[in-house]
């Protein structure tokens, strides 16, 4: 049974990471003006926090990850999340992608990841899928978070062209 306990700070980061990640995806697929890209970027906190919190009781690692969530780091675990994102970023910054193309693969490995060290540290296939589906669900919240294409809200339409053919290539890969 996985717990909170059943991943360092640094997984937990990674972990967290992951569905944030298809959200930004979505985000850049399409960007919105400031307002929109507020909206967008909300719906990827809400949404996590939503799903957690609905599928809590479903599995144990939803739990863990609520608990995760919910509970603030001490001050040594901010540290190493800090030292974690550092990381991230000097990676990210040395090989930035140059295409969208690019960026989705990292996205694409970065999950693959994620997913291989939740099933290292012991879940199973349906919690495996219930992280899958809360990761379409953020996907699905950011796409629907604001209108693309309109004149301060009006117009527009709600899920652009360009935000239907990312959401439609993260829900293939993730069924």
């Amino acid at each position: 049974m996985i717990t909170k306990d059943s991943f360092t700070v640094e997984e937990w980061a990674q972990i967290v990471s992951a569905p944030a990640s298809i959200g930004a995806l979505v985000v850049t697929a399409d960007p919105s003006g400031p307002i929109g890209l507020i909206g967008e970027f909300k719906a990827i906190l809400s949404s996590m926090q939503s799903y957690v919190d609905a599928h809590a009781g479903d599995s144990s690692l939803m739990a863990a990850l609520k608990h995760h969530m919910s509970n603030k780091p001490t001050e040594e675990e901010q540290e190493q999340v800090k030292q974690w994102a550092q990381q991230q970023e000097d990676q990210m910054k040395a090989n930035r992608p140059k295409t969208p193309e690019e960026l989705q693969q990292r996205v694409r490995e970065s999950v693959t990841g994620t997913l291989g060290l939740l099933r290292a540290k012991g879940a199973d296939e349906a919690e495996i899928g219930t992280f899958k589906s809360m990761m379409v669900g953020v996907a699905e919240a950011v796409a629907n978070a604001s209108k693309e294409g309109g004149f301060l809200g009006f117009g527009g339409t709600l899920v652009s062209e360009k935000e239907q053919s990312i959401l439609a290539q993260i829900q293939s890969e993730l069924a």
